[in-house]
């Protein structure tokens, strides 16, 4: 079964628009208005929040009352957040604004998330949810590639021209008449028991929080490091940009190779690599070491969500509640530790030391995602489709033997 090329349209449209206007934000505050770094970690935080109240309800609302609907008012009301904050004078009002942000998309993502299942056989899941990721991540990396040159063109008016995209998006999410959705198994194998999936599903959730609090770390505080080095702020899209560019190619890897599916062993390597590569990133290296240093980290950030995404909507029920979960952990990654990093380096005035609170994050959530697996008492073992299949795992992983240590 095939999905409609409209859903990936609006995927890539969708993040392109968003992540050119939260580019161009903290860019904003940092250059033009000197925000402090408390009012940095501040952007995110009434954004997050929104965003995790609504992806809770929004997930399960669209298992009854249909994505597209959702989906639509979602974009309008994301539209409407970069007209006004483009007229906004004020950092800490920005953030207020932020709430607006945070529960439009959450009506966008879980209820996109879950239509892929709905319209998925068993034996497409993996290579529809790929290629979706594929669209918005592409999405993602142009909207932070594209950043520089358009913001020196037009400046906030940027934010505006982010909101007419996503309006113009709404006429391509599926009509009424591919809204209503049936209940199809996805689980087509016996060689993963209940107990094993939940694990993974909780390892998974733990790891991609830490991932994203990586990525959200450098979107909302690398900007004030480059100032303080007296380099341009061209900088932190082609970081940026090198990020998400590798995270797109992870998963066009981790979707084609099937090796890290119910392994611990490369979910927690390439975490680590990540980790490291954050704090290349993040102590300041030029921008000749911060740039393979971001394709070890976006590659990381793609394990990350491509082990989330899978094992959330890897289910035979409560699709788009799962997806609303999963995209809570997202919201709350994306706030929580910007914010908590951002208050550090006003205490310490260190501005690397929000980088090494997002790794010191990456190290406990890789211990809970152990215990998850632990608890079960169980030690994952390669599948049959995995077992001539690479792990997708830096040397550092070793071969993946599923122990979670």
């Amino acid at each position: 079964m095939r999905i409609s090329p409209r859903v990936f349209a609006v995927g890539f449209g969708q993040n392109l628009s968003a992540f050119m206007a939260w580019s161009v934000i903290p860019v904003w505050a940092e250059y033009e208005v000197h925000a402090e770094p408390w009012q940095l970690g501040l952007l995110p935080v009434f954004s997050g929040i929104a965003y995790i109240l609504v992806s809770l309800r929004a997930g399960a609302l669209s298992d009854r009352i249909g994505r597209g609907r959702l989906c639509r008012i979602g974009m309008a009301g994301y539209a409407a957040f970069c007209v006004l904050a483009s007229f906004v004078p004020s950092v800490p009002i920005v953030a207020l604004l932020g709430a607006l942000n945070g529960a439009s998309l959450a009506l966008v993502w879980p209820a996109l998330q879950a239509k892929i299942g709905d319209d998925s056989s068993p034996a497409d899941l993996e290579r529809n949810l790929g290629e979706f990721s594929l669209s918005w991540s592409a999405g993602k990396t142009l909207g932070f590639f594209a950043f520089a040159p358009v913001y020196a063109w037009l400046g906030t008016w940027t934010l505006p021209v982010c909101g007419a995209l996503s309006l113009a998006l709404i006429p391509l999410v599926p009509g009424s008449g591919s809204e209503r959705h049936h209940e199809t198994p996805l689980v087509r194998d016996d060689h993963h028991s209940p107990a094993l999936r939940a694990a993974h599903l909780r390892a998974g959730w733990w790891c991609n929080f830490a991932a994203y609090g990586m990525g959200a770390t450098l979107v909302y505080m690398y900007p004030a490091l480059l100032r303080s080095t007296g380099r341009p702020e061209a900088h932190h899209g082609w970081v940026l940009g090198t990020v998400y560019l590798a995270q797109t190619v992870g998963f066009v890897l981790f979707g084609r190779f099937a090796g890290w599916r119910y392994r611990f062993g490369p979910l927690a390597g390439w975490m680590a690599a990540g980790a490291g590569a954050l704090l290349v990133i993040g102590l300041g290296s030029p921008l000749a070491a911060a740039l393979p240093a971001a394709a070890f980290l976006g590659l990381a950030l793609g394990q990350a969500y491509a082990a989330s995404v899978y094992y959330s909507v890897h289910s035979a029920e409560s699709r788009g509640a799962r997806a609303g979960i999963h995209e809570a952990v997202i919201g709350a990654a994306d706030f929580g530790i910007p914010l908590i990093g951002g208050l550090a380096v006003t205490a310490t005035g260190w501005k690397p030391s929000v980088f090494v609170l997002a790794s010191v994050v990456v190290a406990v959530s890789l211990a809970m995602a152990a215990r998850a697996v632990r608890r079960a008492g169980l030690r994952p073992a390669p599948t049959e489709s995995s077992a001539d299949s690479p792990t997708g795992a830096p040397p550092s992983a070793g071969s993946g033997t599923g122990s979670p240590g």
